[in-house]
């Protein structure tokens, strides 16, 4: 039967509110009002799903998101450090737009050898996302949440697509948005398929 993975980034935060890049190591950002009413507006939409257990990145805006969702349909959050945020060196606590400005390419050190900011590699994203995906479906779950942030589940869910560079900037996802996939094979984790991608209720588009 595989695995059904609810891939749920986190509600609209403090950082977001105030167009920073975030700074991870102090976990100083929370979600704001409007955050966590897209957080309810996400545990409606899997109350259905059937969800075996939830699962978090350690990052305090996940962790909130995964709270408010793991409460309305009675899972306590289970804590995994591959779900969080990217590692992004120089670029934390700095204004987005001024970033953009002076380089509008910055992304691309995503995936080249380039260490202008230090951030964190595709390559490194992509490769615990699928280990925490297989340890998931090792442990015989077939349903699970999975609260993390945009580049993780963008980097993921690009895997089968074959997308990288500024292709991948072409996939939204939304805060508190849901993307799900599907795993069969434990051996071959990369061979899986994206089902949907940044579902959120209408109202929202």
């Amino acid at each position: 039967m595989g695995l059904t993975l609810y891939l749920v980034r986190h509600g609209h935060a403090e950082n977001n509110r105030d167009g920073v890049f975030p700074d991870d190591d102090a976990n100083k950002y929370r979600l704001t009002e409007r955050g966590r009413e897209e957080a309810k507006g996400a545990a409606e939409l899997l109350k259905s799903s059937g969800a075996e257990a939830i699962f978090s990145s350690p990052v305090y805006r996940a962790y909130e998101t995964a709270t408010i969702i793991g409460e309305s349909i009675g899972l306590e959050v289970k804590i995994d450090e591959r779900l969080r945020e990217v590692a992004l060196g120089r670029l934390r606590n700095v204004p987005v737009r001024t970033v953009f400005e002076s380089n509008p390419d910055w992304f691309l050190e995503y995936f080249d050898e380039r260490t202008i900011y230090g951030i964190e590699k595709y390559d490194s994203i992509r490769k615990r996302m699928l280990e925490f995906a297989k340890d998931v479906l090792a442990a015989g779950y077939k349903k699970v949440i999975a609260v993390s942030h945009l580049e993780p589940i963008r980097a993921l869910i690009t895997v089968p697509l074959k997308l990288s560079g500024k292709e991948v900037r072409k996939i939204e996802i939304h805060n508190a948005s849901i993307t799900v996939a599907k795993f069969e094979d434990q051996e071959n984790v990369e061979d899986f398929k994206v089902v949907t991608i940044n579902c959120v209720p209408l109202s929202r588009l």
